[in-house]
């Protein structure tokens, strides 16, 4: 039996190989957040036409104006670019939503505008409503309270001011009523009465079965001429014969109508 030797020395036993820990892995970096799309340029035209402070365009030139820095700088320049201003520093993008917030006003302004003008013209039509409808409620209370009541102020209406006019107004009137009267020949009742028109009526009888009919119709006043005075023949007196007496000669004697009549004695032929 071979006896056991107190001093050997077992072997160690095998150990696990520790395997070393893993690098942990860098955070990740976050990415830049993306730039805002531009917003398109816009082609609605304003109608409002009013300028803004102390500048002189009208809403319309200003949109354009803005609108026309956001188209070029889309055009020629990119997210990236940095510009250097008195006001800070802005990006391409910041820049544009700048100019784009001034035509986004513009547009809420225009149709702000719009439902303005609307609200007017319905003010409009219900004022000219309600003011004959106040004109009636006005008849009605002169017609309570009379004409001067003071009643009438509680309505809102306004008393009648009495006229007065002064002495010299009063004179200057009349002068000049009797002025205009004169230049116009206005007459009164009395005066008209002694205008009388100068009309000459000559009878007209017209004979009839029943009996004669008359009838008045105006004529004219015509001028009467001059009838001139008869012209009297001379005749010469027949010689005497044998002693026998003398004979007269025929006279022509005019007439009321101017006819000649044969002298008395002498007969007509």
């Amino acid at each position: 039996m071979t006896a056991k030797n107190p001093t050997a020395i077992k072997p160690p036993a095998h150990t696990p190989a520790v395997t070393p820990p893993a690098a942990q892995a860098a955070p990740a970096t976050p990415a830049a957040p993306a730039s805002p799309a531009p917003t398109p340029p816009t082609t609605t035209s304003l109608i409002t036409a009013t300028a803004n402070g102390s500048n002189h365009g009208t809403k319309v030139d200003l949109q354009a104006v803005y609108q026309a820095v956001v188209n070029g700088l889309l055009t020629f320049y990119q997210p990236t670019d940095i510009f250097q201003m008195a006001a800070g520093t802005y990006t391409r993008d910041e820049l544009i939503a700048e100019f784009q917030s001034f035509v986004t006003a513009a547009q809420t302004t225009k149709a702000t505008n719009q439902q303005w003008r609307a609200a007017i013209q319905t003010e409009r039509g219900l004022e000219l409503h309600v003011r004959e409808l106040r004109s009636g409620v006005s008849g009605i209370t002169q017609a309570r309270f009379g004409k001067n009541g003071a009643q009438n102020l509680q309505f809102g209406f306004d008393l009648p001011k009495p006229r007065t006019k002064s002495a010299q107004t009063k004179a200057v009137a009349v002068e000049k009523s009797r002025a205009t009267r004169t230049e116009r020949h206005t007459l009164g009742s009395v005066q008209k009465k002694d205008i009388k028109g100068n009309v000459n009526v000559a009878l007209v009888v017209t004979p009839g079965t029943d009996g004669a009919q008359t009838t008045a119709a105006p004529a004219a006043a015509q001028p009467v001429a001059a009838v001139a005075p008869p012209q009297v023949a001379q005749v010469a007196a027949p010689a005497v014969a044998n002693g026998a007496a003398p004979v007269a000669a025929p006279v022509a004697v005019p007439t009321a109508g101017g006819a000649v009549a044969p002298a008395p004695g002498v007969a007509g032929h």
